[in-house]
């Protein structure tokens, strides 16, 4: 049973992850490794829609969770997914006050659930990733838990009205914290190379699964002459 004082997102959880199990035959690994109190960024790889309720469903305690802000604009599933934990972010920029409200949430000693590669992929490859986890790790000193999701592109691709019946797998690692890795250094080679290794933690949970998925590398920066 997940750990939650809010009645509405236990019996959420409860819902979800019967449906999960019916619908996709959810496998869930790792589930020792979520620490039950105390901040925690919960940085996965993203694949569909379904993918929020899905790993809130896997993980045994409440989440806070970053969605894009055109759901939010939609005024009945909107209403919904404030209340039931989420917060949106514009893409395509810093958006000052996502990052804002992850920290307050991490803060408070929540965990935060936050798709490392920034947009959904299509389950062919891992996207580059963006620095959204490591900058909360590093300003919040919140460790943060590798966590990998596989099926979801084929339950529910892009384009998709309503799900698909197939398996659906969520692996997740090891709590590690910024300062473990490259204690109080704040340049941006080690902020890249926390990064990295959350990316290649998150390639190794899809390998343990069977599903290696190959990364993509990040586009290169034309030279400035």
């Amino acid at each position: 049973m997940v750990r939650s004082d809010d009645w509405l997102y236990r019996t959420g959880w409860v819902l979800v992850r019967g449906l999960a199990r019916l619908l996709f035959r959810l496998e869930v690994y790792g589930e020792q490794h979520v620490p039950l109190e105390g901040a925690l960024v919960v940085a996965s790889n993203h694949l569909s829609l379904l993918d929020p309720p899905l790993i809130g469903c896997a993980c045994p305690r409440e989440l806070r969770y970053v969605a894009k802000a055109e759901l939010f604009r939609l005024p009945l599933w909107g209403a919904l997914f404030r209340r039931l934990g989420g917060f949106p972010v514009e893409r395509g920029n810093a958006d000052v006050r996502a990052i804002r409200t992850a920290l307050h949430y991490l803060q408070e000693g929540r965990a935060v659930l936050i798709f490392i590669e920034g947009t959904r992929g299509t389950g062919e490859y891992l996207l580059p990733p963006t620095p959204g986890a490591t900058l909360l790790a590093r300003q919040s000193g919140a460790p943060v838990l590798p966590t990998a999701i596989i099926g979801t592109h084929r339950a529910m691709p892009k384009g998709a009205k309503l799900p698909r019946l197939t398996k659906v797998k969520i692996h997740f690692g090891t709590p590690v914290t910024y300062r473990e890795l490259f204690g109080e250094r704040t340049d941006r080679a080690a902020r890249d190379a926390f990064t990295e290794y959350l990316m290649e933690q998150i390639a190794a949970l899809l390998r343990e699964m069977g599903h290696p998925l190959p990364r993509l590398p990040a586009p290169q920066k034309a030279l400035v002459e």
